[in-house]
């Protein structure tokens, strides 16, 4: 009977052993998903924060190159030695476009009907912004 509870009392601690061994592998299983989780939901929190911050500098981009060509027409001097005046870096070239930080801006002019139209185009990284201006 002594040996059989020996025997017995034996085989319960290895039962516990393994199952404190099985909790742990679980346990860690568990941390590392949380953990992973973690990391990746921030790597796109991150990339979103970077796209929102391209789209509003080259939305300020585009905004300094209107003001840029306003300027231009108002003065009759074509300021970036592009060829017009009212256009700014529209020379089919965009590694010479002025740059804000780093953004880039091209504007062109169109006139129709006696309406001069303004595109000025931001660019920062991916993004794009364009904005018009009708003058008369």
């Amino acid at each position: 009977m002594s040996r059989a509870r020996h025997v017995c009392s034996r085989t319960v601690r290895h039962q516990r052993r393994g199952a404190i061994v099985v909790m742990l592998i679980i346990a860690l299983v568990i941390g590392l998903l949380v953990v992973s989780g973690l990391v990746l939901s921030t790597g796109r929190e991150q990339d979103l924060t970077v796209r929102r911050l391209e789209t509003i500098q080259s939305f300020y981009a585009a905004e300094a190159g209107m003001n840029m060509a306003i300027r231009e027409m108002s003065t009759g001097v074509d300021e970036d030695a592009d060829g017009a005046v009212g256009t700014i870096s529209d020379d089919g070239n965009a590694a010479n476009d002025p740059t804000f930080g780093s953004a880039q801006v091209g504007v062109s002019l169109s006139t129709d009907a006696g309406i001069t139209t303004l595109t000025s185009v931001g660019r920062s990284g991916d993004t794009e912004r364009h904005i018009e201006a009708l003058l008369q």
